[in-house]
C-alpha cells in the first residue's frame, strides 16, 4: 500500500513540475532565449573568458527562473499560506526571510555577513574623483524600514543586523572622507511616521521617505561641499499630492498573498511653484518636456489593474524601471549632477532635479559601462551615489578599470 502511494505522489509531482515546466515556456520562452542568447553579455566582463561565458549565462537562467516561472505567485502564496497557519514568525519564500513588524509592514531580516571590499573600491574611486578631476562625491545612503527600535517581533532582534551594518558602512565611509547623507537622519528631521515612510505592502520606501531623502541630500551638499542648493524646493509643504488609496500592491504583496498584506497608498507629489523640465530615457526613445508632473511623472503606472484592482507598478512614477535618464531644469543651479542608484534612488533622483541643472541618473543593472566611463561621459560636478542595503550586499558591478 505504501509503495502505491509513494508512485501516486511522485507522478503527482512530475507531473506538477511537466505542467510548470511547459507553461514557462509557453509564457516566457523568449525571454529565456534572449536572456541566454543576447542579454547574458551585458553580465559579461571586458577581456571575459569562456568561463566568464558559462558563469553568464547561468546567471541569466537564474535571474529568469526567480522572476520568470509559470504559477510563481499562487505557488509563494500557497506556501506563504500554510507558514502563516501554522504561526510562523519568519516566513521564507524562495530564499528571503520576512517577519511582519509591529507597524503592520512587512520586512526582509537583513542576515549573514557583510562583505566590504567592494564599498573599499567605491571609496577609492571616490577619492580618485576628487584627486584627479575635482569631482565631489556623495554617498546618499537609503536605509531599509527600521527607522524606529522596537519593530521586529519578540527574539527577532538577533537575526537583523541591519542597523550594525549600515552604521559600520557609513563610518568606514566618513573615515575614508566620503561625504554621506543617511535617510534615517531625513526620517527623523521629517516628522514622518513609520507608516508614511515605509510601504507595508513592498519593498521599497514611500515616496515621501524619498523626498525627504533627497532634502537631506540636498542639505548635506550644501553644508559639506558649500554649495548653495534651493533646500526648500524640496520642503514637502511646497508640494501638492493626490492621495491614491490602497493601490500599490508590492513584492511582498506578490509573494505573500494579496489577502495577508495591506495594500499601500500612493502620494504623488509635485511642486507648487512654477517648473519647466525637460525629461529624457537614454537608453529608451522618450522624451517628455512641461511641467515637473508633466514631464518627470509617469502617471501611467498608477493605473489599477482591471483584474486585481490594484497596480503593482506605481512604485515607479518617478521614472521607467532600470531607465538611464537625464532631467534639465533651466531653473536649478548651474550644476551637473551624476546619480548612480538602484529603485530606491530612482525616486530620490527625481526630486533631486529640482534643485540642479542637470541630473543625469545611472542604474548599472542595464549599462555594461563602468561607473568611471559613464563619469567620463558625462563629466558631472558632483557624484551621488544612492543606494540601499539591499544593493549594497551584492554590489558586483564594474566600478573602473
Amino acid at each position: 500500500m505504501r509503495k502505491h502511494i509513494n508512485r501516486i505522489l511522485t507522478l503527482a509531482l512530475l507531473l506538477a513540475i511537466a505542467v510548470i515546466f511547459i507553461g514557462t515556456m509557453v509564457q516566457y520562452g523568449r525571454n529565456y532565449a534572449y536572456g541566454f542568447f543576447v542579454s547574458y553579455k551585458d553580465l559579461m566582463p571586458r577581456n571575459a573568458t569562456v568561463f566568464d561565458d558559462i558563469s553568464a549565462r547561468i546567471a541569466k537562467l537564474s535571474e529568469n527562473v526567480s522572476s520568470r516561472l509559470f504559477l510563481r505567485n499562487p505557488i509563494r502564496q500557497l506556501n506563504a499560506a500554510f507558514q502563516l497557519a501554522t504561526g510562523k514568525k519568519i516566513i521564507s519564500i524562495a530564499g528571503n526571510d520576512m517577519v511582519k513588524l509591529k507597524c503592520g509592514a512587512y520586512y526582509g531580516l537583513f542576515t549573514g555577513d557583510f562583505t566590504t571590499d567592494k564599498m573599499e573600491e567605491l571609496a577609492s574611486f571616490a577619492e580618485k574623483l576628487k584627486a584627479e578631476k575635482g569631482i565631489s562625491t556623495v554617498f546618499s545612503y537609503c536605509h531599509s524600514g527600521l527607522y524606529e527600535d522596537g519593530q521586529l517581533p519578540a527574539g527577532m532582534e538577533d537575526w537583523d543586523n541591519n542597523i550594525e551594518c549600515a552604521d559600520t558602512l557609513l563610518a568606514d565611509f566618513r573615515a575614508r572622507g566620503v561625504v554621506v547623507s543617511d535617510s534615517r537622519d531625513a526620517y527623523r528631521a521629517s516628522g514622518l511616521t513609520m507608516d508614511e515612510a515605509i510601504n507595508k505592502s513592498d519593498v521599497h520606501w514611500s515616496h515621501k521617505m524619498a523626498l525627504a531623502a533627497a532634502r537631506e541630500t540636498a542639505r548635506t551638499m550644501n553644508e559639506e561641499l558649500g554649495l548653495s542648493l534651493d533646500e526648500e524646493k524640496l520642503n514637502v509643504e511646497n508640494f501638492d499630492e493626490i492621495v491614491y488609496e490602497r493601490l500599490l500592491m508590492g513584492e511582498y504583496g506578490r509573494r505573500i498573498g494579496f489577502k495577508n498584506v495591506t495594500p499601500d497608498d500612493v502620494h504623488e507629489l509635485w511642486p507648487k511653484y512654477d517648473t519647466h523640465m525637460l525629461y529624457e530615457e537614454l537608453n529608451d526613445d522618450v522624451r517628455r518636456e512641461g511641467t515637473f508632473r508633466e514631464a518627470v511623472i509617469n502617471e501611467e503606472n498608477l493605473e489599477r489593474d482591471p483584474d486585481t484592482g490594484y497596480s503593482e507598478k506605481a512604485y515607479y512614477i518617478y521614472s521607467t524601471y532600470l531607465a538611464q535618464t537625464h532631467i534639465h531644469n533651466e531653473d536649478g543651479e548651474p550644476l551637473t549632477v551624476l546619480v548612480f542608484k538602484d529603485s530606491y534612488g530612482t525616486p530620490l533622483g527625481a526630486f533631486l532635479s529640482l534643485t540642479v541643472r542637470d541630473t543625469y541618473a545611472v542604474d548599472l543593472r542595464s549599462t555594461r559601462l563602468t561607473m568611471e566611463e559613464c563619469v567620463a561621459k558625462v563629466n558631472p560636478d558632483v557624484v551621488i551615489f544612492a543606494y540601499s542595503q539591499q544593493t549594497l550586499r551584492e554590489f558586483s558591478y564594474d566600478i573602473a578599470e
